[in-house]
């Protein structure tokens, strides 16, 4: 099924992994719906920055992003987990200091498979929706070749 009517067609895991995968090193620039905010997990980030959020998005360039930058530690399906970690698994959700475009950003802290984090967007002008700037692991003393805690910025 060709991605294209990203407003009212919620991706599948199956859609999901191909836009991922696509877009890693892909041209263009698309944007995706890939989940709807729970309740239980908006009323925590509305109780955090005051944001009502319902959708989450994807865009092309926040892939690139994240998997283009070597320090952002990613495996090929970290991605996939963003749904998953800002509805259920977010240990910690916090309101950046910094702003994307004039929107606010929220940080989603998980741990799935290791310490994960997702710096989404709030776009209130698009009814609250949350879209990804960059996902990323910190890397642990120990781990690569230059063992050091890195903690990427947006």
């Amino acid at each position: 099924m060709p991605i294209h009517d990203w407003y009212s067609h919620l991706l599948s895991p199956h859609e999901l992994k191909r836009f991922i995968d696509e877009e890693r090193n892909g041209k263009t620039n698309k944007s995706v719906w890939i989940g709807m905010v729970e309740p239980e997990a908006a009323r925590r980030i509305k109780a955090v920055s005051g944001a009502a959020v319902s959708k989450i998005m994807l865009e092309s360039g926040a892939v690139r992003h994240s998997y283009n930058k070597a320090h952002h530690n990613l495996e090929d399906n970290d991605l996939s987990y963003a749904v998953e970690v800002i509805n259920n698994a977010a240990t910690i959700i916090e309101v950046s200091s910094q702003k994307h475009r004039d929107s606010d950003v929220l940080t989603f802290k998980g741990n799935i498979n290791g310490e994960i984090y997702f710096l989404e967007a709030v776009r209130p002008k698009h009814d609250g929706w949350l879209s990804l700037i960059t996902c990323y692991r910190p890397r642990k003393a120990g781990q690569g070749s230059n063992a050091v805690e890195t903690t990427p910025r947006s």
